[in-house]
């Protein structure tokens, strides 16, 4: 479903309206603080029966609160039932919420009734309150809980998988055979199948069609779908799968061992495109296989990558017409079939008939059947008849082509392209050639920027590349805005135009010119509040990036480099693939020589970031240093991130002093640029580090200040983490109650997001509760749990908030006897982590309710 900007949840809420018109404002007060809309009688259209309105009003709800006194309400003239009660009872398919004020000495008969009813039901949750705070209160942490247990679910099943398989613009024509060939012998147990051919003859279009025929099954087997014409390096080739999938790779594990953990024994079908150029990845794909027993994989490639157990289909060209042929047996010919369907969309009206059918014909057997060259030619038909196309595809085809050597079909495709660039005006040549420069595409005002003409406008020769179908929209947007991109094979030749045009060089600097303006301009927004926005920009500029980072190492601008990797270094923390900026930064530190002092430093400071310390030094040394060059430069930002990781280092090495200090230089540092992002992780690391050392107070102010920061910029991880470190504090400080009321506030975040690493860190929180009310059983099985999942996974520990929960631990290890304390703990470590946590959220939320009680 796409929902409409302005659609939250709705939550109804029901009551007589004067007695308690404290608590309907309390009550409104709850559900807007978790961004629900209320729904109130007071609030809508008035010029309707009250019957009407309260009975349109349910419909359009989700969620039903009810919160009853003492009176029953009006019964209207002709009803046998208040307002109050009917509301209760059309509401009967909602999560109903009921909450009952206390004392109520002069309660009415029919109210009386009506509750006992509820009391009866097995269908409805109600709880006792004494005034308005305590109902806002009440009614917020129960909106949470019922969020993570009736709605948090149902959303992540309707959400789109990370890696879906793309859906062809056009219809797919010829190829039933072939992608009946593919799934048969998918079904029939092939691990690693192959489909190999030349450029522009349609691999892509059967793995698409044989995959989207698997899906559509419904079988429980999910299909993946990876791009990787844009991949240049093979080193790159497991971290862009894991990415694509969101799967998280750290410095002690690789993508391949994330995917087998991730992947397990579960059937799973994993289409890879385009590996001709990174094909000696065969190792690690066969590694992949072997580890993750029910993993299959449909590959496209050039050539087979000649590993055991492939397998491997090739594909022909389409058929074609022989000499002769009657016109039906013309039109049934495949590549016939694609030349009319193509043409008809691109020129209308079109049909085959006896006046062009052999004309057509012999366009098809020209380009051998190939589909690529096929739709360039009938793209054409929107200027030229079919024998104005014929004439002038025969003079070029009819010239040699370069590379003698080359097999009859490449050679087809070359001529073909060589045929349709001739064709172009001035302007729309050098445009083709320039927007080479360009992998995964671009939006038109990147275009603009790197590849203007000398008149400085690109528009009318864009337009001309899409009409004649050497540039195509993609399916991706950046906001409102469409990308344009090139077929590899088109891509490819284009790129040897404009080295042939003498401005390969000046084109790939003016590309890296661009992609490190938007590094600088997304830096800020990638630690605030445009993060979600930003970070959904550089997804679609990934092949962007290494294309620009690939150049400037060429070139020698090692600076240029170093600053692009940083600016955008949070935007690959929070894609979980910082192992390819960890790859960028040890080339890097390879031409430490050719930077200036500042440069050296921002490198050591990046190589911390990224895990790869420099070697050989005291890291305090080299933080220290590096804040003093930054703060002689006036790079406050940079000198904040350096006091960061200098506390964080501190702490570490047991110098609890020394981490203080560093972190408050590196919070006053942050709050001094105004960087609400630098300030809330700082700020929590904070609270954390000072309740580690007994001063509890002192630790949750901390984490309010994180906890107010990230609200200010909206960023959910980080609201979840200062929750989650506050609930930590008032569980060790006893303060329970208060607890449990952050650990609500974080499950609606955790659960929604489906965030793992949230989940182990407050199943933490939760066994120590569970130690401090007896249950150490319970503690041990969530504790178990969460680290379990951190193994498993690799996600890394948060040591401050690990360090304060060794006591609940060891308490639990003496109090149990060893066998079952080791199965306690044990009983949950290979289990689903989230859902592990969301069910400790509702035994939570039901032990919160019988202490209520």
């Amino acid at each position: 479903m796409i929902r409409t900007p302005d659609q939250r949840l709705r939550v109804f809420v029901s009551s007589t309206l004067g007695e308690l018109a404290a608590e309907r404002a309390a009550v409104r007060r709850a559900v807007e603080r978790l961004r629900l809309s209320p729904v109130m009688f007071e609030l809508g259209a008035r010029p309707h029966p009250p019957r009407e309105l309260y009975r349109a009003y349910l419909a359009q709800s989700d969620i039903f609160v009810g919160v009853y006194w003492q009176r029953y309400g009006w019964v209207a003239p002709g009803e046998t039932l208040s307002g109050l009660e009917d509301e209760y009872r059309l509401a009967g398919g909602l999560p109903q919420l009921v909450y009952l004020k206390e004392p109520a000495s002069d309660r009415e008969e029919r109210l009386i009734a009506l509750l006992d009813d509820i009391r009866d039901s097995d269908r409805t949750s109600y709880r006792h309150f004494s005034g308005p705070d305590e109902l806002e209160e009440l009614v917020s942490r129960d909106l949470a809980v019922l969020l993570s247990e009736r709605f948090a679910t149902d959303r992540v099943t309707e959400a789109l998988p990370r890696a879906p398989v793309p859906i062809p613009l056009t219809p797919t024509i010829g190829r039933d055979e072939v992608v009946a060939e593919v799934t048969r012998l998918l079904d029939g147990g092939a691990r690693l199948l192959t489909i190999t051919g030349p450029g522009g003859v349609g691999k892509t279009r059967v793995a698409l069609e044989a995959a989207h025929g698997l899906a559509a099954r419904g079988d429980g087997q999910p299909v993946h779908f990876v791009g990787l014409a844009q991949v240049a390096a093979s080193s790159l080739v497991m971290s862009t799968i894991a990415d694509q999938l969101g799967v998280r790779g750290t410095t002690t594990r690789g993508p391949v061992d994330a995917l087998v953990a991730h992947f397990g024994d579960a059937p799973v079908l994993l289409v890879l495109d385009n590996l001709e150029q990174v094909i000696d990845v065969g190792d690690d794909l066969a590694q992949l296989l072997q580890r993750a027993p029910r993993v299959q994989m449909l590959l496209t490639s050039r050539q087979a990558l000649r590993i055991r157990g492939e397998r491997e289909i090739t594909i022909a060209p389409l058929d074609v017409p022989d000499p002769g042929d009657a016109v039906d047996a013309v039109g049934r010919s495949a590549a016939v079939r694609l030349f009319v369907d193509r043409a008809r969309a691109l020129s209308r009206p079109f049909a085959l008939g006896p006046d062009n059918a052999e004309v057509i014909a012999e366009l098809c057997r020209r380009v051998g059947g190939l589909p690529l060259a096929i739709e360039l030619i009938a793209a054409r038909l929107r200027l030229l008849s079919p024998q104005s196309v014929l004439d002038r595809l025969g003079t070029a085809l009819d010239l040699s082509t370069p590379g003698g050597d080359l097999p009859n079909r490449q050679r087809t495709i070359r001529a073909t392209l060589d045929w349709s660039h001739d064709l172009l005006d001035q302007r729309e040549q050098a445009l083709f050639a320039r927007i080479s420069v360009f992998q995964g595409g671009a939006t038109l005002d990147a275009i603009e920027r790197v590849c203007a003409t000398e008149d400085g406008h690109v528009l009318d020769a864009l337009a001309g590349l899409l009409d004649k179908s050497l540039v195509i929209q993609g399916d991706q947007t950046v906001g409102d805005d469409p990308r344009f991109l090139m077929l590899e094979p088109v891509r490819a030749y284009a790129c040897e135009r404009l080295d042939a045009s003498g401005e390969g060089a000046r084109m790939r600097r003016r590309h890296l010119d661009h992609i490190s303006r938007l590094g600088r301009e997304a830096q800020p927004y990638l630690c605030g509040p445009g993060q979600r926005r930003w970070a959904a920009r550089f997804d679609a500029e990934r092949a962007n990036m290494r294309a620009a980072i690939a150049t400037g190492l060429e070139l020698g601008q090692i600076t240029v480099v170093l600053r692009l990797v940083w600016d955008t270094l949070v935007y690959y923390y929070i894609r979980d693939a910082i192992d390819e900026p960890r790859q960028w930064m040890r080339t890097i530190a390879g031409h430490r020589a050719d930077l200036d002092p500042t440069g050296r430093a921002l490198l050591d400071v990046a190589l911390v970031v990224v895990g790869e310390p420099p070697a050989g030094e005291d890291l305090a040394d080299v933080l220290g240093r590096a804040a003093q060059v930054f703060d002689d430069d006036g790079l406050d930002l940079e000198a904040a991130v350096s006091c960061l990781y200098l506390g964080l280092h501190c702490w570490q090495a047991g110098d609890v002093v020394g981490a203080v200090q560093a972190l408050k230089t590196s919070s006053a540092r942050y709050a001094a640029i105004d960087h609400d992002w630098g300030v809330a992780i700082v700020e929590a690391v904070l609270g954390v580090v000072r309740a580690g050392t007994g001063q509890c107070d002192a630790g949750s102010a901390h984490l309010e200040r994180s906890l107010d920061r990230a609200r200010r910029i909206d960023n959910r991880p980080l609201i979840a983490q200062a929750l989650h470190g506050l609930a930590l504090v008032d569980a060790l400080d006893g303060r329970l109650d208060a607890a449990r009321d952050r650990l609500d506030e974080a499950a609606g975040i955790v659960l929604v997001d489906r965030s793992v690493t949230a989940a182990t860190y407050c199943l933490e929180v939760m066994a120590v509760m569970a130690e401090a009310r007896g249950d150490l059983e319970e503690a041990a099985r969530l504790i178990g749990a969460a680290r379990g999942a951190r193994r498993r996974l690799a996600i890394p520990e948060w040591t401050a908030a690990a360090d304060l929960v060794e006591p609940t631990v060891q308490a639990i290890r003496a109090a149990l006897p060893t066998d079952s304390g080791d199965a306690a703990f044990e009983s949950d470590a290979h289990s689903d982590v989230l859902a592990v946590f969301d069910a400790g959220v509702r035994r939570h939320a039901e032990a919160a309710a019988g202490d209520a009680t």
